[in-house]
């Protein structure tokens, strides 16, 4: 069963709950909650307030287990409920870390809380280790977003930009900039820094993706917009959906910002990454992936670089043939077991 939460009903985030009916996928629990704030008592409330939904519908559908992805405060309110109603919890992309954000601590918090975790790399999978998790309930499958990324249907460059109007005579760049909320710069010298690093460079036309509902979320969306109004070498599309976005994956020329995506998918589109900033410092880089601080001259000097022709490896560390199908086999499996024990600390040798 499928419980759809978090923005999915979000207007000003383009009612992305419409993405999964359209993949014929049936949303069994809708939890519609507003955020029209994003402060960080703004978010604590919505927390407080999904939770005390998230225990109704899991006393209804009663699940054997549940899984969660990544490391979104959404998503550690689901797994708090269900630590609490003893239901177990398989966990998507643990060990990995992101030091700029919360979404670091809370990754490792739903971790102690999992009862199986599947990571993308060998190294999450010992420093999950590291946090005391049990060896046997860690499995090593790859990122399922890379291999759904291989698996799309994806247009020939000529047809890409047809269809979605861009300029045959510009480098394209695909854009999504996050608020970095474990940072030493203010949320609103963020978005001012990384927007005036875009501006005055010839022959280049950005896409904007919409930020997430971090703290400031709405307020980067506000800058967003008022950029995009004044330059005529940008448009924004709030939400792609998957299809869309792999699409723009693999007929960009860059991608810039603080997007998981950029990192994990990017490498097997063969498309070169800006890493802006500390957001996702700490992740695994491919090659194709450039860290840069957030300075607007850093920043703009290192697009006109790499927008020259470069021989890149694009070997992928999040990548692993059958991701799914091990999963979906471990997993049912781990659910059929009859010896469920408590879980417990797992020391290492120091």
């Amino acid at each position: 069963q499928l419980i759809a939460g978090g923005s999915h009903f979000s207007k000003k985030f383009g009612l992305t709950y419409k993405e999964i009916v359209g993949d014929k996928i049936k949303i069994d629990q809708k939890i519609n909650i507003s955020l029209n704030q994003t402060s960080n008592e703004n978010i604590l409330n919505y927390i407080s307030k999904s939770i005390k939904q998230y225990i109704r519908v899991l006393k209804k559908i009663k699940p054997s287990i549940v899984i969660i992805l990544g490391d979104r405060y959404e998503a550690f309110s689901f797994a708090i409920t269900c630590y609490y109603l003893n239901i177990r919890i398989a966990h998507i992309h643990g060990g990995e870390l992101t030091t700029g954000s919360f979404d670091d601590n809370i990754r490792h918090s739903i971790s102690k809380l999992a009862n199986y975790h599947f990571v993308t790399n060998k190294i999450y999978k010992k420093r999950l280790v590291q946090l005391g998790e049990n060896k046997s309930n860690i499995f090593n499958t790859g990122a399922l977003g890379v291999e759904n990324y291989l698996e799309s249907k994806k247009d020939k460059k000529i047809i890409f930009l047809k269809k979605y109007n861009l300029p045959h005579n510009k480098k394209i760049a695909l854009i999504t900039f996050h608020p970095e909320t474990k940072s030493k710069i203010g949320y609103k010298n963020q978005i001012k820094i990384f927007l005036s690093s875009l501006e005055n460079i010839k022959n280049i036309y950005y896409i904007f993706t919409y930020n997430n509902m971090d703290t400031s979320g709405l307020y980067f969306v506000y800058q967003l917009e008022k950029f995009n109004k004044k330059n005529k070498n940008s448009k924004i599309i709030k939400s792609m959906g998957s299809n869309v976005y792999f699409n723009f994956l693999k007929n960009v020329d860059l991608i810039i910002g603080n997007s998981s995506s950029a990192i994990i998918e990017a490498p097997s589109a063969k498309t070169i990454s800006i890493n802006v900033g500390t957001r996702q410092e700490g992740r695994l880089l491919a090659n194709s992936v450039f860290d840069c601080d957030l300075v607007k001259d850093q920043i703009n000097r290192l697009i006109k670089k790499l927008l020259k022709n470069r021989k890149i490896n694009y070997k992928n560390p999040h990548y692993k043939k059958n991701s799914r199908s091990n999963l979906i086999k471990t997993l049912i499996k781990k659910i059929n077991e009859n010896n469920i024990q408590i879980k417990k600390f797992n020391d290492i040798k120091f």
